[in-house]
């Protein structure tokens, strides 16, 4: 069934458009899922682990109940669809404040536990860090981490020099030296990624500007190459498939009557159309000046035939708004044993001339040598 088409730059070289955002926003969403399931695992592991003889029980144990609630929060909001935006920024300031907290009550630590606590906490930083540079830009996500470890330290400097124990103070100096190299590699890391997929969408965009017709967004001459060489893969294995060539009748008069920009808006009229009567398995694109072609896999010659007579009716009954009636003409071919694109696309054009020579705004079918095998 034809389907209406708006958005000319929906249709690139391929019949189905690979979108990295929504590839990246499904692996996001995986990734927070078993993340969260297995942060919750280890907070609960935490809890029941805690020895009941520590003073700061009541805070830790406070921390790591609000935690896990967040946990479960957070895996209810990314399982439901929802923006991960918000997710994001409320998980890494709830980790942010806990370890912060956490930091802050090591000055009631026993002095046995203190290495362990400061080391496990360091380990949520460098979590947390990762999170804030999936959460933010690459730039933000280092000054929140810097400033998040900058605070980690003084609280720690602070609660560890209230526990008057030298060895403890050069203890964790040394596990703060050892975190900000794992910090700087995590941002290494992150500036990695970003660079990488800066670099990749560029790519991706030359790549797309330089098959793509810049004034009716469909693929150009060159990209349907691709399209037709499947067609001709498909029809060695017996699948069937045509080729729709067809060019507008008397564009010269247009742009000689009206002027170039009305030309162009006609060419862009007539490129939706080709979108409107197309299916998700067409690829149509623009041949060269006032010439378009269609490229149809699964139709035979006198499927395809009718999709032509159908468009051709459609143009003919819809006057262009600054124009007028502008029609055009079509040529219609099928793939042949020992086709290649230079044979196939050239039968289409004889085809083409056929129709333009037989009065215009029609459509001719280059007739195979077994009439049995049209479709």
């Amino acid at each position: 069934m034809p389907r209406t088409q708006d958005d000319r730059t929906a249709w690139t070289v391929h019949p189905v458009d690979v979108n990295p955002e929504a590839i990246r926003e499904r692996l996001r969403r995986q990734l927070y899922s078993v993340a969260l399931g297995l942060g919750m695992i280890v907070l609960l592991i935490l809890m029941l682990t805690q020895r009941p003889d520590r003073g700061s029980m009541g805070v830790q144990g406070a921390v790591n109940a609000v935690l896990i609630a967040t946990c479960v929060g957070g895996l209810w909001w990314v399982q439901s669809g929802r923006a991960l935006r918000t997710i994001e920024r409320l998980l890494y300031t709830a980790n942010t404040v806990a370890i912060m907290i956490q930091f802050a009550t090591l000055r009631t630590t026993p002095v046995p536990d203190v290495p362990l606590e400061i080391a496990s906490t360091h380990l949520l930083l460098i979590a947390n860090a990762i999170v804030g540079y999936l959460a933010f830009s690459t730039r933000v996500g280092a000054s929140l981490s810097l400033g998040s470890y900058g605070l980690a330290v003084l609280l720690c400097t602070w609660a560890v020099l209230g526990q008057r124990d030298p060895a403890l103070l050069l203890t964790s100096t040394r596990l703060h030296v050892s975190v900000a190299t794992l910090l700087l590699l995590v941002y290494a890391l992150a500036w990695y990624r970003s660079s990488f997929l800066k670099i990749a969408g560029e790519q991706r965009a030359l790549e797309r500007q330089a098959l793509t017709d810049p004034l009716t967004g469909l693929p150009n001459r060159h990209a349907t190459y691709a399209a037709i060489e499947r067609l001709l893969e498909e029809a060695q294995e017996g699948t069937p498939g045509s080729v729709i060539l067809l060019d507008v009748d008397h564009f010269k008069a247009v742009n000689d009557a009206h002027g170039h920009p009305t030309g162009d808006r006609v060419l862009i009229a007539l490129s939706d159309a080709l979108r409107a009567h197309a299916d998700s398995t067409h690829t149509p694109g623009r041949w060269g000046g006032e010439e378009f072609i269609l490229v149809v896999p699964g139709l035979g010659l006198s499927e395809a035939a009718a999709l032509a007579e159908r468009l051709r009716t459609h143009l003919h009954s819809t006057p262009h708004p600054d124009a007028g009636v502008v029609t055009a003409s079509f040529g219609v071919t099928t793939p042949l044993p020992g086709d290649d694109l230079g044979r196939l696309t050239a039968r289409a054009d004889q085809a083409l001339y056929r129709a333009k020579t037989a009065g215009r705004n029609r459509v001719e079918v280059h007739q195979l040598p077994d009439a049995a095998g049209a479709d």
